[in-house]
């Protein structure tokens, strides 16, 4: 059954790559990372590609364990680049289609031109790659790591960030430090670490062409960041993006009811503020100070404690694009 499904996705869609940039969203899990994709399929011509490392999918299992890439470690390794290229490159002409929606779905399109990557699970060490072997468009979304933490369920990848070449990248005092946080830390402590592991790398190999956002300012003040997405990512309808803002995405069935009612409809200032701080209701002081630690210790400056806003250097400004 799954091999016709795939055969019709690819019957059912031509991609026609023009030669416009293909858009890579880096981001954790639960960070708004279904809300931006959704956004920016607005604009014409694109088709979707949807956490195409994910370990967890068994379409992308097996076409990845055909490359050698068969658990998480796997992603870290030197040879990785030359594994997956034939992948991405597969994805990115359109000869793999298992990850095209299928004509009944949402996004659906029967021609495109370029895709937009949500990349959650891999990565992060080698987004320049991306950019430089796919021609791409590198889109990190941020989102303060208490509330991502507080809605993830597992880290799958957290033990395999400490335990394969990926450390590397970072001191001997903060592996030690983040093994301890792993075998005795609490939950919390261990999605921070997991959101620290991850982002500390991307920001730290960040270039200027890149476009970072934060989930807080897409709730809170978007006009300035789609203006951003709209002149770097050559997005040619950006009203659109705007009409879209207060559909609540795909992923939004993970969210309690409150979060869902306020995510839908005419939202007021005092929702959006709520949606951003609600976090603050389910930690204690201590929790979120311990919390914060764990982000100061991996030396990530873009989230502070004691707020819920990212630092001012991250936040667009009107006509900053």
């Amino acid at each position: 059954m799954a091999a016709v499904k795939h055969t019709l996705a690819r019957l059912t869609n031509i991609h026609l790559p023009d030669g416009s940039p293909n858009v890579f969203i880096f981001s954790t899990p639960r960070s708004g990372s279904t809300w931006l994709m959704e956004l920016i399929l607005t604009q014409p011509g694109f088709r979707p590609c949807s956490e195409p490392f994910n370990l967890a999918v068994p379409s992308v299992r097996e076409h990845l364990a055909l490359l050698g890439i068969a658990g998480w470690a796997d992603f870290h390794n030197p040879t990785a680049t030359t594994a997956l290229s034939p992948y991405l490159r597969g994805l990115s002409t359109g000869r793999l289609a298992f990850k095209t929606p299928f004509f009944y779905r949402n996004h659906f399109r029967l021609v495109t031109r370029r895709i937009v990557f949500k990349i959650l699970h891999a990565g992060e060490d080698r987004i320049n790659w991306f950019r430089d072997t796919f021609n791409g468009r590198i889109l990190l979304l941020l989102r303060h790591p208490i509330p991502v933490s507080l809605s993830r369920e597992v880290y799958p990848r957290l033990e395999a960030r400490l335990t394969s070449d990926f450390a590397r990248h970072f001191s001997d005092e903060q592996i030690r430090e983040a093994g301890k946080i792993l075998t005795a830390g609490t939950k919390l402590e261990r999605g921070v670490l997991d959101w620290c592991l991850q982002n500390a790398v991307a920001l730290r190999d960040a270039t200027p062409d890149w476009t970072i956002i934060s989930y807080e300012q897409l709730v809170l003040e978007p006009k300035p960041a789609l203006d951003r997405l709209a002149a770097r990512l050559e997005l040619p309808a950006p009203e659109r993006m705007v009409r879209r803002l207060r559909v609540p995405s795909a992923s939004t069935y993970k969210s309690d009811e409150r979060t869902r009612a306020a995510l839908a409809g005419s939202a007021t200032r005092e929702d959006n503020r709520w949606l951003v701080e609600k976090w603050r209701e389910k930690v204690t002081e201590e929790e979120a100070r311990r919390a914060m630690e764990i982000v100061d210790l991996f030396n990530i400056s873009v989230y502070k404690a004691g707020t819920t806003l990212p630092a001012d250097s991250l936040w667009i400004r009107p006509h900053d694009s």
